[in-house]
């Protein structure tokens, strides 16, 4: 609990999570040349740009005085710093300093100066970045068996919805609910809970990797199956599906009635120990249905009701999390975990991994104390 609880744990945390492929955004986030976002690894401002057909990532601060490149969620516009308009090129390379001649004695070449670049990799429309890293892990080998999901699912299409949330808790209790198929009928009942609880044996929950997914069916093999079909580009969407990569990132496909789902790409990113910033975007689902002229007409009264929906369903979560929050430093023992919380604990049990690979890496020196969950 330490590091939901403690700042200074939360920041060795931090640390160790900075060289893991972290969701930043979609592609749909930065469509046209220069246009860029701005997200976050490990609570460092980072933002990524186009230039031309290409994707880059930077750090989001100046090689002169470390003040942020870009100040505002998102724009279009050159590399350059409001602060003293030194330019950088696609590359990072400082190339326009003002007096740079006679303020630093050297030309802009000359003085080396750059931005510091982030890897970043993409499965469908998601981006993902991550700071350099000395582990020879490459993104697919990191993914795994969820990159065909990932690619099928997130092929936006239709019109695309956002919403934004600041939650006073912390980013791993957010995580932690919306891996909580059991709290619906008490936060939900209007939505998710209406129909009670779930029966543990009607669904299947399946780790990959260091990632895990919830389906809404009991059919053997429904995860096989599933990646299978995705790859060939036979997936249609059957029942409720959440995969979850580790740290931060949900991808949700949600029937709204009849043949129609809803994706939902769900980020949690960490700002301090009790903050975190919640983005989601929901649009309708890359698949075809069996009335594609009807679901045409419908689906601007349909984005409406998933929009309002979802809203809903993500305050009520968000209520709970922050309630949690001021409870965390009181807490005296571990919480029990039963049979419909088990992704709970996979993604502790991943959380940790990667804590102690980090620590390792990063060469921080961490309490095995202050990773307990």
């Amino acid at each position: 609990m330490q590091s939901i609880v403690d700042a200074n744990a939360f920041g060795r945390e931090q640390k160790c999570l900075a060289h893991v492929w972290t969701f930043l955004g979609l592609t749909l986030d930065a469509p046209h040349d220069g246009d860029w976002f701005v997200a976050s690894i490990a609570t460092r401002s980072v933002f990524v740009q186009r230039f031309g057909t290409e994707l880059r990532g930077f750090e989001n601060q100046c090689a002169h005085r470390l003040y942020p490149i870009r100040n505002e969620p998102q724009g279009r516009g050159p590399l350059k710093c409001s602060y003293h308009h030194w330019q950088y090129d696609s590359e990072g390379r400082a190339v326009g300093i003002p007096h740079a001649k006679v303020l630093f004695g050297a030309l802009p070449q000359e003085l080396c100066a750059r931005l510091k670049r982030i890897e970043l990799a993409i499965a469908g429309t998601l981006i993902f970045g991550r700071f350099p890293s000395s582990v020879d892990q490459s993104f697919e080998d990191f993914i795994g068996d969820g990159m065909p999901f990932l690619e099928a699912a997130t092929q936006v299409k239709g019109r695309l919805q956002k919403l934004n949330y600041d939650i006073r808790a912390n980013w791993r209790l957010c995580v932690h609910i919306s891996l909580d198929d059991y709290h619906s009928p008490a936060v939900h009942p209007a939505s998710f809970g209406r129909e009670g609880y779930l029966h543990r044996q009607n669904v299947t929950y399946r780790q990959f990797g260091q990632h895990n997914a919830f389906l809404a069916t009991p059919r053997p093999n429904s995860w096989e199956t599933l990646i299978e079909r995705c790859a060939k580009g036979e997936y249609r969407p059957t029942h409720y599906t959440i995969v979850n990569i580790i740290p931060n990132l949900f991808v949700v496909l949600t029937r709204i009635d009849f043949s129609y789902f809803y994706g939902v790409v769900l980020a949690y990113e960490a700002v301090r120990h009790d903050l975190t910033k919640a983005r989601v975007w929901i649009y309708p689902a890359p698949f075809p249905t069996h009335n594609p002229w009807l679901q045409k007409v419908t689906d601007p009264i349909r984005a409406l009701v998933v929009r309002h929906l979802a809203d809903r369903i993500f305050r009520e979560d968000n209520i709970v999390c922050e309630r949690l929050q001021q409870a965390a430093p009181h807490m005296q023992a571990l919480p029990r975990i039963g049979g419909l919380e088990e992704r709970i604990l996979w993604f502790e049990e991943s959380y940790h991994q990667l804590i102690l690979e980090g620590a390792k890496r990063a060469c921080v020196t961490t309490d095995d104390r202050n990773m307990q969950p």
